[in-house]
């Protein structure tokens, strides 16, 4: 038996809790310390990305209701708003509240009735050194992230 018990290999279950219980205090301060401004930049901007792509929807889905663009305004710091002018459908205002993101420049883009872009350019987000930028392409309305 004690022959048995001196050739024996493995971790006991002391020791296994040890290193389990080491690694948890590690990861609980280490967590907090990871820079999440990225991935806040990386959300708003899609959350942009497709509320641009809902307001040239929104005017083509009252084709040929009105003859009055429907546009999107972004003012620096952090909102912006979706204006049906025929008010067919209910105005959006969002604020990128929650996260020290914040919107860059004031610029405005419009959508006829066809979907193309009447007013377009790029809209620049940032947070914490990184910075995003959704164009919108003229005519085509074509919304991408940089």
């Amino acid at each position: 038996m004690r022959r048995h018990l001196e050739n024996s290999k493995g971790f006991t279950l002391i020791e296994i809790i040890s290193v389990i219980l080491i690694l948890g205090i590690i990861a609980a301060v280490a967590v907090p310390n990871f820079d999440r401004s990225g991935i806040a930049v990386a959300n708003w901007a899609a959350t942009i990305k497709s509320d641009i792509r809902y307001a040239q929807e929104l005017a083509m889905s009252r084709n040929p209701a009105s003859a009055s663009p429907v546009t999107i305004s972004f003012s620096p710091g952090g909102s912006y708003s979706i204006v049906d002018p025929s008010g067919v459908f209910t105005d959006v205002l969002r604020q990128l509240d929650g996260t020290d993101t914040s919107i860059v420049n004031n610029i405005s883009i419009s959508f006829n009735r066809f979907g193309e872009a009447t007013q377009f350019g790029t809209v620049q987000i940032s947070s914490g050194g990184i910075t995003q930028n959704i164009i919108v392409e003229q005519y085509t309305g074509r919304v991408t992230i940089s």
